[in-house]
């Protein structure tokens, strides 16, 4: 181990003892296991709230025109808290949101959240059936939504909250749901084991499955990014380097990405509240407007999937702006070309970042900034201290040596408490001790992970998860299709692309415009292939009967 490694461990060490501000401490958990919780983090989302409070006048918010303080949203999603219990919603009951970003989604988020209720944000990508999936399955009893979301809701019993940025006379406007609302949150008694969101994802099983997560699935994440910061800070003191934290009083982040994902809602919004950090939300992601807003907002860091720092790098006008306020070029959702690492960091002042997490684990997993990830730009970084543990498993759930190449499995407090109804998903990758199978093939090269491929047969594209039996059963529902498969191949801008075959009945007039069209209403846009091909015999197939996508994505890949 080098004498980095080796400080590295040592503060990690320092930093949880008794008295410190990240003190560990042990408790039972909900396996019976002992394990170790942060003693002196926030018990419930609504008290986490409170450090908004103390940041007072900062500002917090900036969305086009619009500026809020760190009080005023504090004082505005207490009145969201309030119009929600006088609309009936108790503690546990689940209310979603599905909104493009906008001030009033993060409103209705910690509204919900602080009266004990839980928040289901839902893909504002989906398509009316796809939403009404989301809130029959979540069960819920209210919806905060933009016009283009709540249309084609008309059959769904549910109370309807339309966002004031996009009246509708049909539904209840958001100003006249919290209007002459107290902005005195109410008391009610919330433990850090309550529910407190579910987060849909595709898996490898087509419909989406709701993310249980607990108060303390949520608060464990922040805190252990802010308890990684403080390592980070401290190692390079240490070592003579002239370093500024990973998180600076001054900083700003640019929230570029949808909130109802765990990047945007996580580490853009939630730890903002923390570290008294100013979000300038977009409403979507263009680069030239984020180019504008990094030089106008002296934006410090920027967390999205890896394609926006590289449009930003590439855009045309880069030049024209002064982008020396960017300190960190964060990045997750999957993995940077190692190239793109060493180009960000030659034409930025700003260092690159990377990490690793999912849905299920609240985001929290690995982090790789600095120097660490431009020596390992292949790498997702190291385990983030102090409380997750990672290992590399075989099938039967044994731990590999270092070097190994197996499944990767995390232990953490921001795991999941499970699927929402869905126990039989649940009890396939969660542990009787807590482990949870990502589904990732991974290994650990000394204290670095490196994420090798997927075990899923999931397609990531920009950021976005897509569950290939899903698109397959979709395009199984056209009478001319015999045989379809979907599958991802690589694509410098996004990642991947989604890819079909497809093998049609005899005499069939189907065309891909006709395919796509066929899709438009069935599945959200980014899940329609952008690459349909016809083939003129049966697909290949393995000895299993399954459809042989390696060479499958052979042959897409080579024409």
């Amino acid at each position: 181990m080098n004498d980095s490694n080796k400080l590295f461990n040592q503060i990690t060490e320092e930093l949880t003892q008794k008295g410190q501000l990240f003190e560990t401490r042990e408790y039972t958990d909900s396996f019976g296991l002992k394990n170790k919780e942060f003693a002196s983090f926030s018990d419930s989302l609504r008290k986490y709230f409170d450090f908004a409070a103390m940041h007072g006048e900062k500002d917090f918010l900036v969305y086009e025109n619009e500026r809020y303080s760190f009080i005023d949203v504090f004082k505005i999603s207490a009145k969201v808290g309030n119009a929600l219990i006088d609309a009936g919603i108790q503690k546990g009951d689940r209310v979603s949101i599905c909104m493009q970003n906008n001030p009033e989604f993060i409103f209705a988020y910690m509204g919900i959240v602080g009266i004990g209720a839980v928040c289901v944000p839902l893909n504002s990508w989906w398509v009316p059936s796809e939403v009404i999936y989301g809130l029959e399955h979540s069960q819920s009893k209210l919806i905060f939504g933009d016009q283009k979301r709540l249309q084609g809701l008309e059959s769904i019993e549910i109370t309807k909250i339309i966002t004031s940025y996009t009246p509708d006379d049909n539904f209840i406007d958001f100003k006249d749901f919290i209007k002459d609302k107290s902005e005195t949150w109410p008391e009610i008694d919330i433990e850090r084991d309550d529910d407190a969101t579910i987060y849909y994802t595709s898996g490898s099983t087509g419909k989406p499955k709701g993310v249980l997560s607990s108060q303390r699935g949520l608060l464990s994440s922040m805190f252990s990014w802010a308890f990684m910061g403080s390592v980070l800070s401290e190692r390079e003191k240490r070592l003579g380097n002239d370093s500024t934290s990973l998180i600076e009083t001054d900083s700003s982040i640019l929230l570029c990405v949808p909130l109802f994902h765990a990047t945007g809602s996580h580490v853009a919004f939630l730890l903002s509240i923390l570290v008294g950090r100013k979000v300038v939300m977009m409403k979507k992601w263009d680069a030239g407007e984020a180019l504008k807003l990094i030089n106008e907002e002296l934006v410090t860091d920027i967390t999205g999937v890896p394609t926006q720092t590289w449009e930003l790098l590439n855009h045309p006008d880069r030049d024209k702006y002064d982008l020396s306020s960017l300190r960190t070029l964060g990045g997750g959702g999957g993995p940077r070309p190692a190239e793109h690492v060493k180009l960000l960091d030659k034409n930025f002042k700003g260092r690159p970042g990377i990490g690793y997490g999912l849905t299920e684990t609240n985001a929290l997993g690995t982090l790789a900034s600095g120097d660490e990830y431009v020596d390992h730009p292949s790498s997702a970084g190291r385990v983030v201290p102090p409380l997750t543990q990672i290992k590399i498993i075989d099938k039967d759930w044994n731990e590999l040596p270092e070097g190994s190449i197996g499944e990767v499995a995390i232990k953490s407090q921001s795991n999941m408490k499970g699927y929402w109804r869905n126990e039989s998903a649940t009890k396939e990758c969660i542990n009787e001790h807590g482990w949870f199978k990502s589904g990732d093939l991974g290994k650990f090269d000394g204290p670095f992970l490196y994420i090798l491929d997927r075990l899923k047969d999931m397609v990531i594209r920009g950021g976005e998860n897509i569950a290939c039996p899903e698109v397959e059963g979709a395009i199984y529902e056209h009478p001319d299709v015999l045989e379809a498969s979907v599958f991802g191949i690589p694509d410098e801008r996004l990642g991947e692309i989604l890819c079909t075959s497809i093998y049609l009945r005899d005499n069939s007039n189907a065309t891909e415009e006709t395919i796509r069209d066929f899709l438009s209403n069935k599945l959200a846009a980014f899940k329609i292939p952008a690459v349909i091909k016809f083939s003129s015999e049966p697909l290949p197939k393995l000895a299993s009967g399954k459809f042989d996508k390696p060479t499958l994505r052979g042959l897409f890949e080579n024409k």
